[in-house]
């Protein structure tokens, strides 16, 4: 499916499908060892939620330290999906967030993107569109020092319909981040 499919979409609409895609990519691509359903240390994992409309699981919020839900409270911050990760069984809770959006990204929403990652400490920021980011946009913040601030640690990705082209991912990462893209998402940064 072309990103035409995605016209006249709602980016609420996306939410679901990159929480559950998400999900899986942590499952299959970073988690060494976990408890299985019914063992006492069983614990959802990865754990995400949609968390655009501001509501936040008590389960999300013991992952946050107690600062950041003090300024939680008080900002009203809300990444669009979050949740947390571990990698193993006694590994600490990682912070994930998450920012969808429908058009092709904007330079203010890596800021966003950022902004969540730092506001909540998450080791993982992701920005993702069906549009993707235009060539010159990723120039700038993979070439420029202002750009790479403005970036941080964020992964900047573009969200496509599964369909029955296998050469099409359905998470694609522009292959100039290859350099910077963690582990669990290099199977996504195009050839």
């Amino acid at each position: 499916m072309s990103s035409e499919k995605h016209e006249g979409k709602k980016e609420y609409e996306f939410y679901e499908k990159i929480k559950t895609l998400l999900e899986g990519v942590f499952a299959v691509n970073y988690i060494t060892e976990r408890a299985y359903m019914g063992s006492p240390f069983y614990e959802e994992n990865p754990h995400l939620e949609i968390t655009a409309y501001g509501q936040f699981s008590p389960t999300l919020k013991n992952a946050f330290s107690k600062d950041t839900l003090r300024f939680f409270r008080i900002e009203k911050v809300k990444p669009d999906i979050m949740g947390f990760v571990k990698k193993k069984l006694k590994s600490p809770k990682e912070l994930i967030t998450v920012e969808v959006k429908r058009s092709p990204i904007e330079l203010c929403w890596i800021l966003k993107a950022k902004f969540y990652q730092d506001f909540f400490g998450a080791k993982w920021s992701l920005l993702i569109s069906p549009k993707g980011i235009v060539e010159d946009k990723v120039r700038f913040v993979v070439d420029t020092d202002f750009g790479r601030k403005i970036r941080g640690k964020v992964i900047i990705a573009k969200y496509n319909e599964p369909s029955h082209d296998m050469t099409k991912k359905i998470l694609e990462i522009n292959p100039r981040f290859k350099n910077s893209i963690p582990e669990p998402f290099k199977r996504f940064v195009k050839p």
